[in-house]
């Protein structure tokens, strides 16, 4: 019950509508179904990480097969299973993500920067207009907007000048796929 009660907080917090420190570099007001939304990230290169202080209480994470070296984000906790990455980082550095979604190029705030993600919807402040996903490192060809595909690379955690830190995956490999899931995922 308490990992349960963890992860809706954790899913709360990184789908509401402020924008609180150390908030992932997603915008702070979610996409609308038909709109590409923007992130804050100026630049992708910084890979610091903060350090979790040891009175911030970090759930355990959520890996079905730790001894595995590969982790593939089920449809069915797909928010869940990012946030878990995310915040315990350190546990899912070395492994291989694999995970499915739609595909976009999100802009900067100025607009001086485009990204490739690769995110599904979800829960949000107003309704279903919040987001969830990982900015991708790619340097090959790219998909079409809203092309459904499968994304296998490696995690990275990079900061952007503002001081926002967002989940990035290092791109192996895009396939697009011609059956999508569901586009909308409430965990």
């Amino acid at each position: 019950m308490k990992k349960f009660c963890i992860t809706v907080a954790l899913c709360l917090l990184v789908s509401g509508c402020s924008n609180p420190a150390g908030r992932m570099g997603f915008d702070a007001k979610p996409p609308k179904m038909d709109d590409t939304p923007t992130i804050y990230s100026d630049s992708l290169a910084d890979t610091s990480r903060e350090e979790v202080s040891d009175e911030e209480e970090v759930p355990e994470p959520y890996n079905p097969n730790p001894d595995s070296d590969i982790l593939e984000i089920s449809e069915k906790m797909f928010l869940t299973q990012i946030n878990d990455i995310y915040y315990n980082f350190d546990e899912y550095k070395d492994k291989t993500i694999i995970v499915e979604g739609m595909y976009a190029s999100f802009t900067t705030r100025d607009g001086s920067l485009k990204v490739p993600v690769i995110y599904r919807y979800g829960p949000g402040c107003c309704d279903n207009d919040g987001w969830g996903g990982f900015l991708l490192k790619y340097a090959g060809q790219l998909p079409q907007e809203k092309d459904w595909i499968r994304v296998t690379g490696t995690p990275e955690l990079t900061r952007t000048p503002e001081g926002y830190t967002n989940l990035v995956l290092n791109v192996i490999s895009i396939e697009r796929k011609t059956q999508h899931g569901k586009e909308l995922v409430t965990q």
